[in-house]
């Protein structure tokens, strides 16, 4: 797959988030007055499309022709995956957390990692870590606003410090700075790679720490996951289909953009009329997650 931290536009990345993360120190209150809105846009465009072309990742899997019952199995496995997990979540909304937050964080690392070769048990390791950091940097350095979210979600939580979590956070950072020194000294990443992945780290942090929750998870999911992503599917593509190009992919994400839109705007109702006593933002987390998981499963056999 695609190294992102080879690719010519990782340096504009990182200047991006180092100015989200020092708008954030500087201007704390007027991210925080557009965070709503910036999250919207970094989700619609590159968000919800780098997952949006699926069925097309399925295609290049298996073939581009494929039979009515590969296209009736993609789509029966889709569906159930997405309205399984919200029932599941439902009725035990504490464990369907805690499982998305595992594949997520899992995720994220496998993005993050795609030039890794390790034993699988190692990568696996390296995964988690390094998605536990994103995910913490988001939720565990800004307690008091993402344990709100949380509880709106499972209905109850533990009342843990905010300075515990930040610790927690602090010791999940110390941990995979450990883990590159570690991968360096064996000889499963290069001088060069350990210092790009320690900038990666560094300005992450820097980002996640001084910007509201909600600007740093759309930062990071939208220009660090997301687009990485999206990279690493073009690749893919190019491989059967060389002349696939951006306007391609759109393209071919826009029917299920729309779909996962008009599944937000359903969402919206019921939280009007419904759902009066849960904020918006807490529906539209467990609308990322159902959707995200047939997601997660995909790729896996992508990067696989």
């Amino acid at each position: 797959m695609n190294d992102f931290h080879k690719n010519n536009t990782y340096l504009p990345v990182v200047i991006i988030t180092f100015i989200f993360g020092l708008g954030g120190w500087c201007y704390p209150g007027f991210l925080a007055s557009i965070q709503y809105p910036l999250l919207g846009l970094l989700v619609l465009f590159i968000g919800l499309p780098h997952g949006a072309t699926d069925f097309l990742l399925f295609r290049r899997l298996c073939g581009p022709v494929l039979s009515k019952k590969q296209v009736l199995k993609f789509f029966l496995f889709y569906l159930s995956a997405v309205f399984g997990y919200l029932a599941f979540w439902s009725f035990y909304p504490a464990p369907a957390l805690i499982l998305f937050i595992i594949l997520s964080a899992y995720h994220f690392g496998q993005s993050n990692w795609p030039y890794l070769s390790a034993s699988r048990w190692l990568t696996g390791l390296i995964h988690v870590a390094w998605g536990a950091f994103v995910l913490g940097g988001a939720l565990l350095w800004h307690w008091d606003e993402s344990s709100v979210i949380i509880q709106q979600l499972v209905g109850h939580i533990p009342l843990w410090s905010s300075q515990m979590m930040q610790n927690i956070q602090w010791t999940l950072l110390l941990f995979n700075i450990l883990l590159l020194l570690g991968l360096q000294f064996s000889g499963h990443i290069s001088h060069r790679q350990l210092f790009r992945e320690m900038i990666t780290l560094s300005v992450l942090s820097f980002m996640l720490l001084n910007t509201p929750l909600l600007v740093g998870f759309a930062v990071y999911f939208s220009i660090w996951h997301s687009f990485a992503s999206l990279l690493d599917q073009m690749v893919l593509f190019r491989r059967q289909w060389p002349s696939f190009s951006l306007v391609n992919y759109y393209q071919q994400a826009a029917p299920y953009t729309l779909l996962a839109l008009t599944g937000l705007l359903v969402l919206i109702l019921l939280q009007s009329f419904i759902f009066s006593d849960i904020s918006l933002i807490s529906l539209f987390f467990v609308l990322l997650a159902c959707i995200t998981l047939p997601h997660i499963f995909l790729m896996e056999e992508v990067y696989r």
